[in-house]
């Protein structure tokens, strides 16, 4: 796969950011110092490990991505002259001494061409990899400006140089009012994920900053202060020596400071190395069969955009490396197939959504919710109302994930049907409200759903792999098999449950394009009259053995852990239509398939059916922090209201709507909004390329293909369906030992999710390399 251009971890060339706290802080003496350091600093273990089979010392290496005021300015110059690094290259030159996202507007010599963040990332990335090699080795790289200064493109460099994560060297800054920038710009840093492992500074006995620095910032990062330069004289010749002198005074300073580096860099690995087996032996992951898992573990250092990076350890080959990091570990880079289990929205990483958790973080913490208000909550339940809820929903129940969200929704759902069936029954109401009387309810649903893993929510599911081996597990349900349709040899065909006692044409199964299966006019079809007889026929036999249902739950559209099934559209709709001729809540669980998930702010858009009670969760924060909520209509709502607190709705959490989740929620939102502006009616109908899903759907080895919003589903060929089957083990692991994807099985389906920020060029990718993962 061609991966983005990012810079792996790398054993020898360890790679160390500097960064201003403001302009004129001194970031280029320091960088010459530290590169005159790092010829000195005493090898660490690791590094006398990379040297068994060479002689060869350290080397330094400096880079300036982008230099104005060229050629008066350079530092790349003065970094040679004083330091004399084994290279020192300056990638972008630009005339005017000024942020760079003006001086390469002003330049005639580039006419107007801007470079964007990806040009400035892929020719630093390149100029890394012609430094690699086994030779041990260090890099620094010098910024422009300060730690939020532009690019060219006008982005903050700490968000444009963010997908390399290089550890960071923060110049900080001496004068009045350094101690504000330069802590400022820690913070900026840290939001960001950036490792700061030391804060340098000239001494000022006037305001010494460094005291009050050192004090607010991590324990882990050291602050150094060293003596000021000598001031400009008059004649150059003079002013080069005294900075001579200067260089070689702070050698002892500079050695200092850069084996501080190297060692942090050297901890660094040796916590990677040990981090999987660590794992393995202390921790008990979900949804995991300990002694049969794909492959070894994965250790991610971090993750940014749709990437992950991982860190692959190495051999203890030396005496040396046995007693600390292997000095053959590696970092891959591996695309978040998965979405982070149906979680991201907007990449890993994202700016915007860290600094609005920060915020609320900073401003609440976390405050109780009942019989209040704030900010982020009411902000949050606004936009609900007017997205996922719109046209519908008046209500808004906030709870911490997906399972409880349903929880909530059952017990609106069953308040609201004992009081439905009580007025067709000409009976008293309030016995219900107040508990004293209870109907023994059960759920209609659709085998293959999923709602959850607390116990009311797997007890509304078919029983299934993932529930029956619990205890108090009690199916309590009507259960439906559900007709499917996926993309069989290029033509999307529906299957027809053989429980189904139905005679069908092929006009009624099979279909031009994905948008004939959503088509509303389906409904005066021969088909949906066979459906609703099936379906009445079925319930009938239950309602005449005594049985009551409280809801119908449903996973509109696409049922996820299930197996990512393609439901028939049709039938769901008739399934509403049939619960509500019964007085029946209908709920839909939007917590996988929501906010654009399948291409549209609700899936219930797709149905062109609205439910009573909606759940929905993942992708409401973009992928940042867990947070549920239950959206209700008023009828819903006020068949809680009462005089007795006995007859309101007693469930909560104690981190129920947590204003850091609101908070994250509301960016989400407002960023899901803009991109919906930017591209129409959805962000995207289909993000993977029809003529590649097609082609995936002829391949020998595949069943059947779901292509919808973000998600790609391949259904293989196999002897065993389901999620206990193990048919995709081996194609998983090659997708990610071989391929750069991080993937995970769903029995014989094997899935891609990807965010809604992932380009059409990552989405070729992804696809390409499935092709090739297939055969």
């Amino acid at each position: 796969m061609s991966v983005p251009k990012l810079s792996s971890i790398s054993a020898s060339l360890p790679a160390f950011q500097i960064f201003g706290a403001n302009t004129g802080v001194g970031k280029t003496i320091f960088s010459a110092a530290l590169c005159r350091g790092g010829k000195h600093a005493l090898l660490t273990d690791l590094e006398r490990s990379l040297l068994i089979k060479s002689s060869k010392e350290r080397k330094v290496h400096y880079l300036k991505p982008v230099q104005t005021g060229w050629p008066e300015d350079s530092d790349a110059r003065h970094v040679v002259s004083f330091a004399r690094p084994d290279s020192a290259e300056t990638l972008f030159r630009y005339k005017q001494p000024a942020s760079p996202h003006i001086a390469v507007r002003t330049d005639p010599a580039f006419a107007g061409v801007v470079p964007t963040d990806v040009d400035l990332v892929t020719t630093v990335h390149e100029y890394i990899e012609r430094l690699k090699s086994r030779d041990p080795a260090v890099l620094f790289v010098e910024a422009a400006g300060g730690v939020n200064s532009p690019t060219m493109s006008g982005s903050l460099q700490a968000d444009a140089y963010r997908p390399f994560r290089f550890p960071t060297v923060l110049v900080g800054d001496s004068n009045l009012g350094g101690i504000s920038t330069t802590l400022s710009s820690y913070e900026s840093l840290q939001m960001r994920g950036y490792d700061v492992p030391c804060i340098v500074l000239f001494d000022n006995a006037v305001y010494n900053n460094y005291t009050e620095i050192e004090r607010n910032v991590d324990t882990q990062c050291k602050v150094f202060i060293s003596p000021p330069p000598p001031e400009i004289v008059s004649s150059s010749d003079a002013d080069a020596e005294n900075l001579r002198k200067y260089y070689a005074s702070l050698d002892p300073w500079s050695k200092d400071v850069a084996g501080h580096l190297l060692s942090w860099h050297e901890s660094r690995l040796k916590r990677l190395d040990e981090m999987a087996k660590s794992g393995e032996s202390s921790i008990w992951w979900p949804f995991t069969q300990h002694n049969a898992t794909v492959g070894p573990t994965t250790v991610f250092d971090s993750a940014h955009g749709d990437w992950y990076t991982t860190y692959i350890p190495g051999s203890k080959t030396t005496a040396l490396s046995a007693a600390g990091p292997s000095n053959d570990g590696k970092s891959i880079l591996q695309f978040d197939a998965c979405a982070s289990w149906w979680t991201q929205g907007l990449g890993h990483g994202n700016p915007r959504l860290a600094q609005s958790a920060a915020y609320a973080a900073g401003r609440y913490g976390h405050v109780i919710f009942p019989e209040c208000v704030h900010e982020p909550a009411l902000g949050l339940t606004e936009r609900l109302l007017r997205t996922v809820g719109k046209g519908w929903a008046n209500r808004v129940y906030f709870s911490d994930d997906g399972s409880t969200a349903l929880e909530v929704a059952f017990k609106m759902a069953f308040r609201t049907a004992d009081i439905a069936f009580a007025q067709r029954d000409g009976e008293d109401a309030s016995d219900y409200r107040s508990g004293d009387r209870k109907r023994n309810f059960e759920v209609i649903g659709l085998e293959g759903s999923y709602h959850g893993d607390t116990i009311g929510a797997m007890d509304a599911a078919y029983p299934n792999v993932y529930n029956k081996t619990v205890h108090w597990y009690s199916g309590k349900g009507l259960w439906f098999e559900p007709p499917t349709v996926s993309l069989k040899n290029g033509r999307y065909e529906l299957s027809l449950p053989e429980s189904f006692k139905i005679r069908s044409t092929q006009s009624d199964t099979a279909f031009t394009s994905q948008a004939d299966v959503f088509k509303l006019a389906r409904d005066s079809s021969a088909l949906a009259q066979a459906y609703e007889s099936h379906i009445t026929s079925i319930l009938t036999i239950a309602l005449s053995q005594n049985r009551t249902f409280g809801a119908l739950v449903l996973e509109p559209v696409l049922l996820g852990a299930g197996g990512m099934l393609f439901v028939d559209p049709l039938f769901q709709r008739t399934l509403v239509r049939v619960a509500r001729a019964h007085s029946i809540p209908v709920i839909f669980d939007e917590v996988f398939v929501g906010f654009h998930r399948l291409g549209r702010w609700s899936a219930s858009e797709l149905l062109g059916v609205n439910p009573d009670i909606s759940c929905f969760a993942k992708a409401l924060t973009g992928g940042v922090v867990p947070l549920a909520v239950t959206l209700a209509t008023e009828e819903v709502f006020k068949g809680f209201e009462g005089d007795s607190k006995v007859q309101a709705l007693l469930h909560g959490h104690s981190y129920t709507a947590h204003p850091v989740g609101c908070a994250v929620a509301c960016e989400t939102i407002d960023m899901y909004e803009a991109m919906l502006a930017a591209k129409g009616a959805a962000i995207f109908e289909c993000l993977w390329e029809a003529g590649v899903v097609e082609e995936v759907s002829r391949h020998p080895k595949v069943k059947g293909v779901v292509a919808i919003g973000t998600v790609l589903a391949v259904e293989l060929e196999s002897a065993s369906a389901g999620y206990a089957s193990t048919e995709a083990a081996e194609l998983i692991r090659k997708l990610r030992e071989q391929h750069n994807m991080y993937a995970r099985p769903l029995g014989n389906v094997v899935y891609v999710i990807a965010s809604h920020a992932t380009t059409n060029e990552e989405a070729r990718m992804v696809t390409g390399e499935l092709c090739a993962a297939l055969g």
